[in-house]
């Protein structure tokens, strides 16, 4: 596209384009996989509904599939429009045209196992953090709900079901919420404070919010971060989607390992420590892996705002 409808919205207006195309994509594409699962499994839609919450079976067979319709929906889609309507050059809009430094990526991978002590003890805290009685039982009969679901998913014996798993929860969310929330979002409130460590925070929160799992809140935050870092230091989007990806693939495989009895240590005890001098070694550890970085890709104009358009 040439000349591009929405080149020149302020940032506000494209939150707000951004938000009309994820609600429009959102509901399009889970009303088709509502359908699919309709004629699929031969039931009421009152009934898919329920097989959706608590799925066994060939219910749990299209729910998988509906996850991913859902990120393709909800995050995919909207962000490659998104790119589209807004830049002549949307690969380049969403910093995707820039291939990523072997090294780069290197480097984040050890940061995602450097930080599991530093990462588990933030979800420690998490766990003891109350609100109110009424407030801490929604979250954690949601947590539980999610947390059933996942499991749900994870539990498989072949080669064959451990792949979908490594696309269903690991690629496509790394593709998906870092397009939107590394390759747009991130942007966009850099823009709008005008700081460029504020951006990436603010980011964090709200990819941590989002996922509507408040007992996970601050781990995920801090993964927020890293992402949010990784895409400036680096210049790509690649190096948060990859970085994502290793978190994500991380646990789906070490929960296959040890639900087949290949390893003993369970995905909620990979890395977890109580002993601060390996907490905060992780989190120092992880710190210079990131200056390493930055290092190698010269980065240091990119952790300065400038007003560039976006």
């Amino acid at each position: 596209m040439k000349n591009p409808v929405f080149a020149n919205l302020s940032a506000g207006g494209k939150l707000v384009l951004l938000l009309g195309l994820v609600i429009v994509f959102g509901i399009a594409v889970s009303l088709l996989g509502l359908l699919i699962g309709k004629w699929y499994l031969g039931v009421s839609l009152a009934r898919l509904a329920v097989l959706i919450s608590d799925p066994e079976g060939k219910a749990l067979s299209f729910t998988l599939f509906f996850q991913f319709l859902s990120q393709l929906g909800v995050f995919i889609l909207p962000a490659l429009f998104y790119g589209f309507f807004v830049s002549s050059s949307p690969a380049g809009y969403l910093k995707m045209a820039k291939k990523p430094s072997a090294v780069s990526l290197l480097i984040v991978t050890f940061a995602v196992y450097a930080i599991l002590p530093f990462i588990n003890y933030m979800q420690d805290i998490n766990q003891h953090l109350h609100i109110s009685t009424a407030i801490d039982y929604w979250i954690r009969s949601k947590e539980a709900q999610a947390q059933k679901l996942t499991e749900a998913f994870l539990k498989t014996e072949s080669m064959g079901g451990l792949s979908v798993n490594l696309l269903v929860m690991a690629l496509m969310p790394a593709l998906g919420e870092e397009l939107i929330f590394r390759g747009i979002l991130q942007p966009l409130f850099v823009k709008m404070t005008r700081n460029v460590h504020l951006g990436i925070v603010i980011t964090a929160f709200v990819f941590s919010a989002i996922h509507m799992q408040f007992l996970g809140f601050l781990p995920r935050f801090v993964l927020g971060i890293m992402l949010g870092y990784a895409f400036v230091i680096s210049g790509s989007l690649w190096t948060a989607i990859w970085l994502h990806f290793v978190n994500n693939a991380s646990s789906v495989i070490v929960y296959y390992l040890h639900f087949n009895g290949t390893i003993k240590v369970s995905m909620d005890n990979f890395g977890n420590t109580q002993n601060m001098v390996y907490v905060i070694g992780s989190l120092l550890v992880t710190i210079w892996f990131f200056i390493m970085m930055y290092n190698k890709e010269g980065a240091a104009f990119r952790l300065k705002y400038h007003d560039e358009k976006v």
